[in-house]
């Protein structure tokens, strides 16, 4: 008789009740066989992981393959760099993925084929798990001098059956800081120059904002930003905004310090307020509130243009604080942008195209119109008008793969791309619109 199992321990509710008639008879077939089913699946498991790595390794001597290609079509006197950005792109573009994806997975698998190839053959045996490898690479780049970085790849690839990633990249760091030619002092300021701040939106009109700063900085930030936050908490600060305050306040400390981060930002003042930030902004932002939203008859969100969803709450704040307002006028049934009003009629058009756009208009781009150029479609030397129909926001990088041997773009209709690549791969964009539902 098969014992009655606890699922306590677990978030999946199972009614023993309810189970599968057939499921059970199988454990008591498997029990009385004196087989382990949940053995069974461990090893199954197992087999999964070890075709997943097979399936990174043979994705990556792909993407090689076809950089390959193209460096050789290209020729000896091709530079190197633009062809591989242009062979990217046309991935990308292929694949409907972005073009981060894609020189992110081309970047991995270079590394992976011309600097780890031990890494490479355990990943096609399947005796390397992908996020073993990633913290190998990760972890191996400091080291320049190849027979050295051989030597680490050995050491570390011995001990990755019995350690798991996170534990295994403080042992790969460890190594190849032992072992690299290049100071921890140097790779440092090495590092210090790729310091950056970037921004990913996430879900529900949330995004990420990522800086990549000195440690100690950092540190240094979050204790600062601890330290205000158990002062507010202790202070007891209220909503002067809601009528029946609470004495109490009632954010996390996680709240805390996001509202204080944004404030010290964007007011240089922790003042603590869950709206102060909102309210300080002045940066010219494009906001598409829907009319039927404001008028209480509709629950589509209010959006940032070029990005995605955002409260609506904080949508009329920066409405009521605007100095001036920008009407956007959409098709009704397209929702494409057909005009724009703003007194500064000199750069109206320059408005106009990037609210339609949104975003560059590469399909697998999704960087902001406002950081991207104005191109003719039809360069203005061969004749093309400055013109709607003739002009679209590309960011530079794909303004620069749009002039290379084999690509070319012409306009539909107005706003509406299609791209060719060199292979003959053909992507009409259009530009973004809300997704619709019907009852």
């Amino acid at each position: 008789m098969l014992e009655q199992t606890s699922y306590e321990s677990v978030s999946i509710p199972i009614d023993p009740q309810a189970a599968d008639v057939d499921l059970v008879f199988e454990l008591m077939v498997a029990e009385l066989s004196g087989i382990n089913p949940f053995r069974e699946s461990l090893d199954r498991l197992g087999a999964i992981e070890r075709a997943r790595s097979a399936l990174f390794a043979e994705e990556a001597l792909e993407l090689m393959g076809m950089v390959r290609m193209a460096v050789a079509e290209a020729g000896p006197r091709a530079d190197v760099d633009l062809v591989v950005r242009s062979v990217t792109a046309e991935i990308a573009v292929a694949r409907h993925l972005s073009d981060r994806t894609m020189q992110s997975r081309v970047s991995e698998a270079w590394r992976l084929v011309e600097d780890f190839p031990f890494t490479l053959h355990a990943l096609e045996g399947g005796r390397v798990s992908v996020a073993h490898a990633r913290v190998l690479m990760a972890e191996g780049m400091t080291i320049q001098d190849p027979q050295r970085r051989v030597d680490y790849e050995s050491a570390v690839l011995e001990r990755v059956d019995s350690v798991t990633p996170g534990r295994l990249r403080r042992l790969a760091r460890a190594a190849a800081s032992s072992i690299a030619e290049v100071s921890c002092e140097d790779r440092h300021a090495k590092a210090m120059e790729d310091r950056s701040v970037s921004c990913t939106e996430r879900d529900n009109g949330m995004s990420e904002i990522v800086a990549v700063i000195p440690t100690i900085l950092a540190a240094g930030i979050v204790d600062r930003l601890t330290q205000l936050g158990k002062a507010v908490k202790a202070a007891r600060i209220a909503d002067p905004h809601t009528p029946d305050t609470s004495p109490v306040d009632a954010r996390t400390l996680d709240q805390l310090r996001a509202d204080l981060f944004c404030d010290l930002l964007l007011t240089a003042e922790p003042s603590g307020h869950p709206h102060a930030a909102v309210d300080a902004i002045r940066a010219e932002v494009a906001i598409l509130i829907p009319a039927l939203t404001l008028l209480g008859e509709s629950d589509e969100p209010a959006t940032i243009l070029g990005r995605g969803p955002i409260g609506l709450d904080d949508a009329l704040r920066m409405a009521a604080n605007a100095p001036s307002l920008v009407r956007v006028i959409t098709d009704p049934v397209t929702d494409m942008v057909l005009a724009t009003d703003n007194y500064r009629t000199t750069k109206k058009l320059r408005r106009y195209l990037r609210r339609r756009d949104g975003r560059c208009r590469c399909p697998s781009c999704n960087r902001s119109a406002w950081r991207s150029d104005i191109d003719h479609t039809i360069p203005f030397s061969d004749g093309g008008p400055t013109e709607p129909g003739n002009l679209a926001c590309l960011c530079p990088g794909h303004h620069t793969i749009k002039h290379l041997p084999g690509w070319s773009l012409r306009q539909l209709e107005p706003g509406v791309l299609e791209w060719t690549t060199p292979h003959g791969i053909v992507a009409v964009d259009r530009p973004d619109t809300p997704v619709r539902f019907t009852a």
